[in-house]
């Protein structure tokens, strides 16, 4: 999930943080979980991929609980499927009118690919690509990301 924007995967993470700062935005963006080990670094092939694609996850980087104070003051908040969507709504209803399925614009979920294969993690990487880049689009013309001072 990313807050402030909060969003739950480190590869979506990657590339929110990416295309913030590719467009100059201001914006904090954080990954937590709703049932990841806290501690937990990022898998390889993740962090392979974002390597790969020229976008930095760091292997020290570890796998955090999202917590009711981040969640009430995230802006948007990102899942990858509709599992998650509703489990946030529930443990968190407040949330509910600022969740989002980080493909919502491509109409699809993203599968989480652990403990799968690296072309698994490539695929997620794509699709996670498409809705970073789609939603930071959207939420600057919106007016909710503005420029770094």
């Amino acid at each position: 999930m990313c807050t402030g924007n909060v969003c739950r995967s480190p590869m979506a993470e990657a590339l929110l943080v990416h295309y913030v700062a590719h467009l100059g935005l201001d914006a904090t963006v954080i990954s937590r979980g709703l049932a990841a080990p806290v501690g937990r670094p990022p898998h390889p092939h993740a962090v392979a991929v974002a390597q790969a694609h020229g976008v930095p996850l760091h292997p020290e980087k570890r796998a955090v609980a999202v917590s009711s104070a981040e969640m009430a003051l995230a802006a948007v908040v990102f899942v990858m499927d509709g599992s998650h969507r509703r489990e946030v709504q529930e443990r968190f209803p407040t949330a509910s009118g600022k969740t989002f399925l980080l493909g919502q614009w491509q109409g699809e979920d993203i599968a989480d690919p652990i403990n799968e294969p690296l072309p698994a993690f490539e695929r997620a990487w794509q699709q996670c690509e498409k809705g970073a880049q789609e939603w930071v689009k959207r939420l600057h013309e919106a007016g909710m990301l503005r420029a770094a001072a």
